[in-house]
């Protein structure tokens, strides 16, 4: 009997070579919160999420196509979830500030568990760094909230230093899985008995 061969996604991809942008999407048709998270990947953490927010929308960025892909299969039928693949910072303002233009809320921003990008030379992959800090600063309103969870100290350290010297210094440290739902990888880790580093932190009122 022939086995048939399983497409596998890459765990590693650099963000900065994929280029593939979005600029159609103007928003949902409502004006309801919203939620964002970057490195959606299997959903699950935003899927619980909307058990809790059913009247909120959902925006879900995932880098890798296939998992995208897999994403428009389990929730693409939902008007309040939208889906895109790629690199989350380049389509970041044109992704949110129709939105946010329009008067509607950017209720919280979750990044999960991101990617460490271990060697020196590869910071820079990173979502979270200096020039998209500077960047963002100049449009994102103060309230919005950015909530970052790591099961990498070193790269909590590293982000938070980051942060520290930006205009998001506003940073507030906290325990327990967001919202009491763990992803699938944090609650491996938590089995494990590992520890979770998390913040959350936004643009300080006086940045801008």
């Amino acid at each position: 009997m022939k086995l048939k061969r399983i497409r596998r996604i890459r765990k590693h991809v650099n963000p900065l070579a994929v280029r593939k942008e979005h600029r159609k999407f103007k928003g949902f048709k409502n004006k309801n919160p919203i939620f964002v998270d970057v490195g959606a990947y299997r959903g699950e953490f935003m899927n619980q999420l909307f058990q809790k927010f059913p009247d909120h929308n959902y925006i879900l960025f995932e880098l890798r196509t296939l998992a995208a892909q897999k994403l428009e299969q389990l929730y693409g039928n939902r008007e309040n979830f939208a889906i895109f693949d790629g690199d989350a910072g380049r389509n970041w303002r044109s992704i949110l500030e129709p939105s946010i233009k329009k008067g509607v809320k950017i209720k919280k921003i979750f990044i999960n568990f991101p990617d460490p990008w271990f060697k020196e030379k590869h910071k820079k992959r990173r979502f979270i760094n200096e020039s998209f800090l500077r960047e963002i600063a100049t449009w994102m309103p103060t309230e919005i909230v950015f909530v970052f969870q790591t099961d990498q100290q070193f790269l909590f350290e590293e982000i938070l230093e980051v942060l520290e010297g930006s205009p998001f210094n506003d940073i507030k440290f906290f325990e327990g899985s967001a919202y009491g739902i763990p992803t699938n990888w944090e609650q491996a880790k938590l089995n494990k008995g590992e520890k979770i580093w998390r913040m959350e932190f936004r643009k300080k009122p006086t940045s801008f």
